[in-house]
């Protein structure tokens, strides 16, 4: 289940990452078999001459003769093959399989470096435009154990992520996991330049997952202070860092440790609620969501009484809680419960049915 909020209506130090895609792989395993098929075709040979010489030739001279005859260089015969039976036309075996094999393992190797500088070139100039384009996307800083489970949400919920990591690795395993549904940026998320690489300016959010408070809190400084309006929810490690966290800037700190701790709290004293949870959670069939929608202040819906807003109608949808413009929260509202503009309703149902509730609150349409 994910939980999703929903509105009706190049820097220095840093680069964008890119993984090699499946054209790459295959003209890389071309040019390992063109090796390999090069150093068997050099091994028999080299074999073969010293058969040939039973023994008189030395391993140095036989190998400097398949060298010359399958570069055509053709500084003649370096081991007497002419006084040996078969000998020529051993020589001629080894010249066209040499020099074939030899024309196909470079061509392999100028695709593998022309063509793979040319993708990543092309590549990097579309995700670049695409970065500049964004707006209102996510922000994740930090790849490890905790920020990789944030980008799976992110990507399943549809929404845009642009992940920071210092590790190019761990954006590989992202880009095979995710393709192009998120964007890398290879950097560190405590520089400025590399928030500003990452469109921190135009986002809508922005997750610091990093390994320490210390780099947590000064990333939540420069994204306050690169963007006023952005939400912030900061990954705290030790319990005195909240604070601190929340006077840098960030709105939400949310402690992994607090949380699991309380979770195997609850499977331990109510493990049926926890299931049943759980269960929700894991319906494939009927895949439920919470969302968080706005009522704009162009919405039919305004003045409306919650029993007469339609909502259970078009969407099935229950409303969890309601959180007035000034803060004030409403928790299981009831059917006379007046809705206003501004308002956040908080609701749980289908995916494709809130969907259809999202359109329902912006226009009054099914």
């Amino acid at each position: 289940m994910a939980v999703r909020s929903v509105q009706a209506g190049g820097a220095q130090g840093s680069r964008l990452h890119y993984s090699a895609g499946r054209d790459t792989v295959a003209v890389r395993n071309r040019l390992a078999y063109a090796f390999l098929a090069l150093l068997f075709v050099f091994g028999a040979g080299v074999v073969g001459y010293w058969l040939m010489g039973a023994g008189e030739w030395s391993w140095l001279d036989c190998a400097y003769m398949v060298l010359t005859t399958i570069t055509t260089v053709g500084y003649g015969e370096i081991v007497p093959v002419r006084q040996v039976p078969y000998g020529r036309a051993f020589t001629m075996g080894v010249v066209v399989a040499g020099v074939g094999v030899s024309l196909y393992f470079f061509s392999a190797l100028t695709a593998f470096i022309i063509e793979g500088d040319l993708r990543e070139a092309l590549w990097r100039r579309k995700m670049q435009r695409r970065l500049d384009a964004l707006e209102g996307h996510f922000v994740v800083c930090g790849a490890g154990r905790t920020g990789r489970h944030v980008i799976d949400e992110i990507v399943e919920a549809g929404r845009v992520v642009v992940v920071v990591e210092r590790d190019q690795a761990e954006l590989d395993r992202l880009a095979a996991r995710h393709g192009e549904r998120f964007i890398g940026v290879v950097g560190d998320a405590t520089e400025d330049a590399v928030l500003r690489e990452a469109g921190v300016e135009r986002a809508a959010g922005i997750v610091t997952s990093l390994h320490s408070d210390q780099d947590n809190l000064f990333v939540s400084l420069s994204a306050r202070q690169l963007n006023p309006t952005l939400r912030v929810v900061s990954r705290g490690i030790e319990d005195r860092a909240a604070g601190k966290l929340r006077q840098a800037g960030a709105d939400v700190v949310v402690s992994p440790d607090q949380i699991g701790g309380k979770r195997m709290a609850q499977e331990l004293m109510r493990p049926n609620i926890v299931g049943f949870l759980d269960l929700i959670v894991r319906d494939e069939e009927h895949r439920l969501d919470i969302e968080e929608i706005t009522v704009p202040e162009t919405s039919p819906l305004v003045g409306v009484k919650l029993a007469a807003s339609r909502i259970r109608e078009v969407s099935n949808a229950l409303v969890l809680a309601a959180t007035e413009p000034g803060g004030k929260q409403h928790y299981n509202p009831p059917p006379d419960f007046k809705l206003v503009a501004g308002m956040r309703l908080m609701v749980l149902g289908e995916r494709h049915a809130l969907e259809r509730l999202q359109r329902h609150v912006a226009g009054g349409q099914k």
